[in-house]
């Protein structure tokens, strides 16, 4: 489980700087956040002191940060720095629907250039993607992005990401599983706004009227006569 990975990498790494870096960040967020319960009820403090005081406190508020959803800076650094030990050690593999493995090398065969826009930062994008239980697949993948180029439910993003690219935002297909994400992109002048529908995934409101919805990327490896 994330907690049980997060607890052996913080005990085997602690006194390292990356890591007091991260803790660091996550203590000065957890403090900023207690003084919002509104926003973030519940929220778990970071003691100053020793690792067997302040260690616990940290996994719980992994805990707590992921069951929100939170992007918050310090918990990237801290999954960034866990992830990549894992997938240094082959203990982790990146999960990719099979589906996926198949469009990309579709795609790749028809020069169709594929981009990766992620809340995980372009490290941990790579880490995923070329350490996934189907191999390397970064030769697959034109490049990636991450919230340095802005939020995923702002189209200011979305146009920012077209731009870096050079190409007409009305050129783009984007694909997610978030309707904010969506009505975003839209906003921005994106040409094709994909639904993808998975097992597991949040149930669907109206507001997800008006996009086109696939189940699988394979339905979007037409040629362009199909």
């Amino acid at each position: 489980s994330a907690p049980r990975h997060c607890r052996n990498y913080l005990q085997s790494h602690w006194d390292e700087g990356p890591v007091q870096n991260a803790v660091g960040i996550m203590r000065s967020e957890a403090a900023s956040d207690i003084q919002q319960p509104a926003n973030y009820p519940r929220a778990v403090a970071i003691p100053e002191g020793e690792k067997q005081a302040v260690l616990p406190a940290v996994v719980q508020a992994v805990e707590w940060q992921m069951d929100m959803d939170r992007k918050a800076q310090g918990l990237k650094a801290l999954q960034g720095l866990i992830w990549k030990d894992g997938y240094a050690s082959g203990e982790l593999k990146g999960h990719v629907f099979d589906d996926v493995v198949t469009a990309l090398q579709w795609w790749k065969a028809q020069g169709v250039k594929v981009y990766i826009y992620s809340s995980g930062s372009v490290g941990a994008q790579k880490l995923l993607f070329g350490n996934s239980k189907f191999g390397d697949l970064l030769p697959l993948i034109e490049g990636h992005f991450d919230t340095a180029v802005g939020a995923k439910v702002e189209a200011a993003s979305y146009a920012a990401i077209a731009k870096a690219l050079g190409v007409p935002v009305g050129s783009i297909v984007f694909v997610s599983d978030s309707e904010a994400e969506l009505q975003a992109a839209r906003a921005a002048g994106i040409g094709w706004p994909v639904m993808c529908c998975r097992p597991g995934n949040k149930p669907l409101t109206t507001d997800s009227c008006g996009f086109a919805a696939v189940r699988s990327m394979m339905e979007l490896c037409r040629g362009k006569n199909e």
